[in-house]
């Protein structure tokens, strides 16, 4: 089988067993649409392949690596703006794979799932994402660290804000407002509180540089 780097997303929902059944899929189902909205950060077919598993458990393919941290803010910025404040921890795997030519991801293969997993499984303490593999420096780990904590602070009026200026891009304050009904002035204020200026750099400099 043809190995291509790949960046594997293993997640679970955080404080699950507070959940009814109901509530977890509704969860998981923003989650799915969040992960498909992605597709439209690259040229190209791309398919997520979004699979539950475990009970509260999900994987799924980021666009790229390099896209990775923008894809955990964006599912983030997703989950916190419902009224619950929904979260997941995320255990990224950078490196090889292959997945097949079916929907989901039960039988894909190669480093890439192995480590993302192995990552869910063993991680501790307070981080919510976490990312190893391939390319992952430790400079990277730092960032998404700083990232995770700065985003795990939004409110669900600036996770709203946050979801659309990811999905719609970084210059875009006037369009948000008037998806959401606010005024420029407020959107503006939400991006501000919620760390825009440094997440957006975050951003920018682990996409800008080539992972391999």
């Amino acid at each position: 089988m043809s190995q291509f780097m790949l960046s594997v997303f293993t997640g679970d929902v955080v404080r699950s067993s507070r959940l009814g059944p109901s509530e977890l899929d509704h969860l998981l189902d923003r989650l799915r649409s969040a992960a498909d909205e992605t597709a439209d950060w690259i040229e190209g077919d791309f398919n997520p392949r979004f699979t539950r598993f475990r009970g509260d458990g999900w994987q799924c393919l980021a666009p790229s690596p390099a896209l990775s941290l923008r894809t955990m803010l964006y599912f983030r910025a997703c989950l916190r703006s419902s009224d619950r404040g929904f979260d997941t921890r995320i255990s990224v795997g950078i490196g090889s794979g292959d997945q097949g030519d079916f929907n989901d991801l039960s039988r894909a293969v190669g480093s890439a799932f192995e480590i993302s997993g192995h990552g869910l499984d063993t991680s501790r303490g307070p981080a919510r994402w976490l990312a190893k593999g391939e390319s992952v420096s430790a400079d990277r780990q730092s960032v998404i660290a700083l990232c995770d904590e700065i985003s795990r602070r939004w409110t669900k009026a600036q996770a709203r804000v946050f979801r659309l200026r990811l999905l719609l891009g970084y210059d875009s304050q006037i369009e948000i407002a008037a998806k959401i009904g606010v005024s420029q002035q407020m959107v503006a204020k939400h991006l501000s509180a919620g760390g825009a200026w440094a997440l957006s750099e975050a951003v920018a400099g682990m996409e800008a540089v080539e992972w391999k």
